[in-house]
This record gives C-alpha cells, structure tokens and sequence, in this order.
C-alpha cells in the first residue's frame, strides 16, 4: 500500500507539475496576446489615420476640380460673349461706312429725277462705285484678277474652256463675273473662261 501511496503522490505530483506548465504556458501566451494586440491597435490607429489624411486630399482634390471646371465654365462663356459683342461691333462699323454711299445714292436718285442731264447722272454714279469699292478695299476685301493669270482652283471658278492662240493651256482667256477675296481668302470665286 506504501507503494501505491507513493505512486498515487508521485502522480498527483506529476499532474499538479503539467498544470503549473499549462497555467504557465497560457499565462506566457496571454502575455504575447495582449503584446500582439496592443501592436495591432497602434497599426490600425495608424491605417485610419492614413485613411482619414488620404480622404482629406481626395475632397481638396475634388474642390480644386470642381472650382476649375466652374472657372473654365465662366471663361468660355465670357470669350463667347466677347466675340459676339466683337461681330456685332464690325458690322455696326462697317454700315456706318455704308451709310454715306446709301445717301449719295438717294441724291443720284433725287437729282435724276428733277434734271435731265444722263452725264451728271452718270457721274454720280461712278463717284459712288468707286466709294463702294474703297470702302471695300478699306475692309480687306478684293478683286481677285484673273486674265492672263494661270488658273487657280482656289480663287478662279471655271466655266468654259476654248481653243486660243494667243494664252496657253490652262491660262484664264476672259472674265464672265468677277471674283472678290478677303484677307486673301476667296470669298466669291470669279467665273472664268480657261484656255484649252
């Protein structure tokens, strides 16, 4: 009985020395739990913080937008407005350099009418073409010439073409409607005969 005393002391000791293990080993793996733990809380106090800085850049980013798009917004519609005022202002110019042919005209008209001389008619009438054609010129507008000149798509449109001895193939014979250019640019191509 004395030795099954002491095998029963012998383990009742062992069991008591495995449970110290055990109640060590999970007060060691508490231990690195609450290390770990406490890192991982300072790593996510750190993401969020991240997060919160970056959300706060995007919004700056996204207001920044937002104002240079209203910006832009605001810029085309005042070059819009500035170039409407602009056409608006170049033919107010231009027809009040029309006026004083139109006037001229109704002197023509009125003069002819009480007087029968077609000469002084005549005469008036010339001084207001020329008129008409400086105030033109004044404004970039010009004839485009034409014969004797080579054949020019751009600013020459032709009709007809005829056999001629005296210009060669493709030089412009004779003039059937005059052609005008602005700033160099045709704005009514003239009408031509072309040499074949």
């Amino acid at each position: 009985m004395v030795d099954e005393e002491k095998e029963l002391n012998e383990q009742e000791l062992e069991v008591k020395e495995e449970n110290e293990e055990l109640e060590q080993q999970d007060s060691d793996s508490s231990e690195l739990t609450n290390e770990d733990l406490s890192e991982t809380d300072e790593q996510f106090s750190e993401l969020e913080a991240e997060l919160a800085k970056e959300k706060e850049e995007k919004e700056k980013y996204i207001d920044r937008l937002q104002r240079l798009q209203a910006e832009f917004s605001n810029y085309r519609k005042r070059v819009t407005k500035e170039k409407e005022m602009l056409a608006t202002q170049a033919k107010k110019d231009f027809i009040l350099e029309l006026l004083p042919v139109i006037d001229n005209f109704e002197r023509a008209l009125e003069s002819s009418e009480t007087s029968e001389d077609t000469a002084s008619l005549l005469e008036g009438v010339e001084m207001i073409y020329r008129q008409i054609k400086n105030l033109l010129t004044k404004n970039g507008v010009e004839e485009i010439v034409t014969v004797g000149e080579e054949f020019d798509p751009n600013f020459h449109n032709a009709v007809m073409k005829e056999a001629s001895e005296e210009y060669e193939s493709g030089i412009i014979i004779e003039e059937l409607q005059k052609g005008y250019s602005f700033n160099n640019i045709a704005i009514r191509p003239a009408m031509v005969k072309v040499a074949e």
